[in-house]
């Protein structure tokens, strides 16, 4: 019994980690994401790239094992990072760029309910 628990455990273990891995986009995908899905003309795509590459950079430089202050690190370059892109676009630009954030905030709160409820 105790073996097929650990086989188990071992099995979900696995497959989580290959869907979160699959869940991350590239910063291809993130930029073509922004650009498609608030219409970016090429200048704000090359300001959004910019800073989405900064703020890429920022994260993977924090270097603490406290999961909460990385966290709150990195929920601070999120917020610092949407704030320059805020500055580059459009009035119905930034609307729908608030929409992405809520859907954003929203899938990871889900994510991180207990038996997703």
């Amino acid at each position: 019994m105790r073996k097929l628990t650990l086989m188990s455990t071992a099995i979900v273990l696995v497959f989580s980690i290959s869907v979160q891995a699959q869940m991350r986009m590239s910063h291809a995908d993130r930029v073509k994401q922004y650009q498609e899905r608030l219409k970016l003309n090429e200048k704000q795509t090359k300001s959004v790239d910019a800073i989405l590459t900064k703020s890429e950079e920022k994260m993977k430089s924090i270097n603490t094992e406290d999961r909460m202050q990385r966290r709150e690190e990195m929920m601070k370059i999120m917020d610092d990072a949407n704030k320059q892109i805020e500055k580059v676009l459009t009035a119905t630009q930034k609307d729908e760029l608030k929409k992405m954030i809520e859907e954003r905030q929203n899938r990871f709160r889900g994510g991180m309910r207990p038996n997703n409820q």
